[in-house]
């Protein structure tokens, strides 16, 4: 198994709400006790960053065919229970996806 999940968020410009699900995601990752590499940028770039897990906003759902082992989609990116739940499952399949 890989040593660190590698999650990355994406938008359109790669600054605004994914930066956003970035910090979030890392500090939910924290309060877990989860060791993994978060990062963000735009969706041109997405494709080249070898994600185990890609995390955006849904109406980018169709541009992130195989890009990852998990997409994640996000409505309501302030929705942090709803982001925490959607987390615990992606994390989930990729440890299955890994052993």
């Amino acid at each position: 198994m890989k040593d660190r999940i590698r999650i990355v968020t994406a938008c359109g410009v790669g600054m605004g709400s994914s930066l956003i699900l970035k910090m979030m995601i890392e500090d939910l990752l924290k309060e877990l006790d989860i060791n993994a590499q978060v990062e963000n940028t735009d969706i041109g770039s997405i494709k080249s960053t070898n994600a185990d897990i890609v995390v955006v906003q849904t109406f980018h759902k169709d541009k992130m065919e195989n890009i990852a082992k998990v997409v994640i989609t996000i409505d309501n990116f302030f929705d942090k229970e709803k982001l925490r739940e959607k987390l615990i499952e992606g994390l989930d399949k990729v440890k299955e996806v890994q052993n």
